[in-house]
């Protein structure tokens, strides 16, 4: 990589003037549809996350902050602010695990930025749906460029544990520009929007390693700076423009100067690193969907009495570190949250129950004994050709062997986990999925208003009235305040 003094300009110069001129007509059709579709699936999410655990303390600690009531909160009549909107909608969706990511930029695009662009779709009636969709294009985009440019190795002997976390400083960047880019602002005050993001920049993973509620807060924390950046600058807020490469910037100060720059800026326009991402069917971390694939497939029809022990091929060191390590809590997680980073005990779900699912995640199901028993014969070894590897070969392959009792052993890979682009989620999968997140909890969904959600998304891009959805999803699944 160039020193920052020879190059011309900052790469997040070129990022943001790149995504000032995008138009709809520039979009492919495949990114377009990736991009609604990722969206619906984020609406299944939010429904589903209304009564999560956290939700109902965020919104108490909101209602004492006040703030002017203009914009929807998701299952709730009562409107609030903007900033406070955001934070409330983006922990909302993602606090279930059951939004979209970007498995190998290492961070969940859809709900960093279309909790921002619908909430100020809502509150500006010129802001169409064409706007929309570009900004959410655009912005993603961005993400995920920026999440791949870094050199980092998930695997093998240059594999450092990851503290920091592209989820929440690649979303705070991507949540700023879809802001800047609904808003209507021009060139500088974009990059004023984004630097001011950046003096803000923070997310680290030491929440999961704690299985704190912080977790599915940080993410609307990560949104509420993105807005509140993107207003600051607005109102002549000047922000730092060389966020990516100056002395102190993102990728020259955070990262040693290890990165790719043409994964940054190069082929703007026609490479789309945002049909990289994926859905997911589990509300569980991605890192585990290949190995609840291969589980449910090795266990078919067998009576969990019948299995010795399960040996799952841990596919790298990152995996390790966040799922398996250490090994006995992850066997018996002490609350759903928990248990939804717990490797051990997910595949002993699966086993179990044939499947996992919201219902399999709550505090009385997570004490299952014949789950738990199973969870101690759930043995994860490191898989030392993975670990070999070098680089980001992400999703690696999964093996799970299940020996059974009477000395079979039956062996499943999965390559690919359901929703990945290589294995996808279609139309009908992810409207599926909306349905079950709607009934989900002690306050169904009201179909009629769910239908027309559904209707919205699928045809946002021609929607005069996008910010509409925001009130629709404030009506499809009301929660007592």
């Amino acid at each position: 990589m160039a020193p920052p003094e020879l190059l011309e300009q900052d790469a997040m110069v070129d990022l943001a003037r790149w995504a000032g001129r995008l138009t709809l007509a520039d979009i492919p059709a495949p990114v377009v549809d990736g991009v609604k579709r990722r969206l619906l699936d984020l609406v299944a999410a939010a429904l589903a996350g209304t009564q999560a655990e956290g939700v109902p303390e965020l919104l108490r600690a909101v209602d004492g902050w006040g703030g002017r009531p203009v914009s929807s909160v998701i299952g709730r009549a009562e409107k609030t602010s903007v900033p406070h909107a955001v934070l409330l909608n983006a922990t909302i969706s993602r606090a279930l695990e059951l939004d979209d990511v970007h498995e190998k930029a290492l961070l969940h695009p859809t709900v960093a930025t279309a909790p921002i662009a619908l909430a100020l779709a809502e509150q500006d009636s010129d802001v169409d749906g064409a706007r929309v969709v570009t900004a959410l294009v655009a912005a993603q985009e961005v993400m995920c460029r920026l999440g791949l440019a870094p050199e980092y190795h998930i695997a093998g002997p240059k594999h450092r544990p990851r503290g920091w976390s592209f989820t929440y400083q690649c979303g705070a960047l991507g949540g700023a520009l879809a802001a800047a880019l609904v808003r209507g602002l021009d060139a500088d005050r974009t990059l004023d929007a984004l630097g001011n993001a950046y003096t803000a920049l923070a997310g680290n993973q030491q929440a999961i390693k704690e299985a704190t509620l912080a977790i599915r807060v940080q993410q609307g924390v990560t949104a509420q700076t993105a807005v509140q950046s993107a207003d600051l600058a607005a109102l002549g807020i000047t922000g730092p423009h060389e966020v990516l490469e100056g002395e102190y910037g993102w990728l020259s100060y955070w990262h040693g100067g290890a990165y790719d720059r043409s994964v940054v800026v190069g082929e703007l326009g026609e490479r789309w690193e945002v049909l990289g991402a994926s859905t997911k069917p589990y509300p569980v971390c991605r890192i585990t969907h290949n190995t609840v694939g291969a589980t449910l497939a090795a266990t078919d029809g067998v009576a969990p009495a019948d299995i010795e022990r399960i040996v799952v091929h841990v596919n790298s060191r990152e995996s390790w570190d966040e799922v398996v390590h250490p090994l006995e809590r992850r066997r018996a997680p002490t609350s759903p949250m928990d248990a939804q980073f717990s490797l051990p005990f997910i595949v002993a779900l699966a086993a179990v129950r044939g499947r996992v699912t919201l219902a399999e995640l709550t505090d009385e199901a997570i004490r299952d004994p014949e789950v738990l028993a199973l969870a101690q014969r759930v043995e994860p070894v490191l898989d030392p050709g993975f670990d070999r590897a070098a680089g980001r070969v992400i999703p690696m392959p999964i093996t799970v062997d299940v020996h059974l009792r009477d000395r079979e052993m039956r062996t499943r890979r999965s390559e690919f986990p359901l929703g990945h682009p290589g294995n996808p989620m279609d139309w009908p999968a992810v409207a599926a999925k909306v349905w079950d997140c709607a009934a989900w909890g002690t306050t169904p969904a009201d179909r009629a208003v769910v239908e027309e959600l559904i209707a919205a998304v699928r045809s946002l891009e021609t929607d005069d009235a996008p910010g509409r959805l925001p009130g629709l999803l404030a009506r499809a699944k009301a929660v007592p305040a």
